[in-house]
């Protein structure tokens, strides 16, 4: 190399897992819906990489479906892990869009918190992003510093639970966005470090079907440890 010499540098984002057989949950003529794992955006964000609808694609035909499409009616955030469903043709996209606007769908999350609410339910209506959202919310278990708790948005907001369990005084265990820690200590001194808001769409219901997504090992072992520090 000497002076003068141009040097062309390509920076690739690492591409997102493929989608496997185990994280199907459904598939029929209309409809596909998997397990997202985390770190598997909905749509093309600025790091690059597939994203869900073209993950899907491929499980299609790795499946040996002759029609491959994808096409979004709802979406996760990407560090968001659990049910997650596509439309497979433009028709199927149309009815199910309108199932998500009329709210004939209902969804539930897990959570795993900061912090632990002064009562074992409620409702949180609070706006988010200038737009009216309602999450229902029950507390699971209290651990020493933190909570698991059952979320079941009435609404779709983008960051709509992660928000609102803000405004709850409770925000997610790895969601440093929305004012949650990073990690938490115990007493005994072991650490837990979360790589992404702990947040798992467990189920998701929709006229004539009902979908669950088991929860995801980061998930269960972020919860032992708060289990053995009580």
């Amino acid at each position: 190399m000497r002076p003068g010499d141009r040097i062309d540098v390509s920076l690739q984002a690492p591409g997102a897992p493929a989608l496997t057989r185990a994280q199907l949950l459904h598939l029929d003529k209309s409809v596909i819906a998997v397990d997202k794992p985390a770190g598997v955006s909905a749509q093309e964000d600025l790091a690059g990489g597939p994203a869900l609808p073209q993950l899907c694609s491929a499980l299609l035909a790795a499946l040996g479906e002759r029609e491959t499409q994808a096409l979004l009616v709802h979406r996760l955030d990407k560090g968001t892990t659990g049910v997650c469903v596509l439309a497979r043709n433009r028709r199927a996209q149309s009815a199910l869009l309108e199932e998500f606007r009329e709210h004939r769908t209902r969804k539930e999350y897990r959570a795993l918190a900061a912090g632990s609410p002064a009562s074992d339910e409620g409702t949180i209506d609070a706006e988010v992003d200038r737009q009216k959202a309602t999450t229902r919310w029950r507390v699971l278990e209290r651990y020493g510093g933190a909570a698991s708790m059952a979320a079941f948005p009435g609404t779709g907001r983008t960051h709509q639970i992660r928000a609102h369990f803000r405004e709850l005084g409770c925000p997610l265990l790895g969601d440093t966005r929305y004012g949650g820690p990073a990690f938490l200590t115990r007493p005994d001194g072991a650490r837990h470090d979360f790589a992404r808001p702990m947040l798992h769409a467990l189920a998701l219901e929709l006229p004539g079907l009902r979908l669950s997504a088991p929860m995801p090992a980061d998930f269960e072992a972020a919860r032992a440890f708060l289990s053995r520090g009580r």
